[in-house]
């Protein structure tokens, strides 16, 4: 017998928000992307798509050099690993966006940084028209 499928009873992946623990071992892995654990690196993909709140819930308990870790580890995943194409979805986007908003702006030598490491035109202000 074929069981029944209930939608409710399911969530997919894409609407997980990352735990502090899971952006902190993508932090962990900015200089080499690859290096995270392929479940992680799957998540991470599918996290792009998460709208700026629910990135602003998830970043709340980090520390500015975390943060900039993961924008980093976004930046050189979109560069490097299939499935990380995000234009002006990049997570990078969504967490200078995060600091901005708190006051925390990085310093111009990281934002250099961050423009040289990628083709993204988007980094790391993000559309001017959103």
């Amino acid at each position: 017998m074929i069981g029944e499928w209930n939608p409710s009873a399911t969530t997919t992946e894409t609407e997980a928000v990352p735990t502090s623990n899971e952006l902190r071992q993508l932090a962990a892995a900015a200089d080499n992307p690859a290096s995270a654990a392929e479940q992680l690196r799957n998540r991470a993909a599918n996290w792009i798509r998460s709208s700026q709140s629910d990135w602003e819930q998830s970043l709340s308990d980090l520390a500015d050099a975390e943060l900039i870790n993961i924008a980093f580890f976004y930046i050189r995943a979109e560069q490097t690993l299939s499935g990380f194409e995000s234009g002006s979805n990049n997570p990078a986007i969504r967490i200078f966006r995060y600091l901005k908003s708190q006051g925390r702006k990085p310093e111009k030598d990281i934002v250099r940084k961050m423009k040289a490491e990628t083709d993204n035109r988007f980094i790391p202000h993000g559309d001017a028209l959103t």
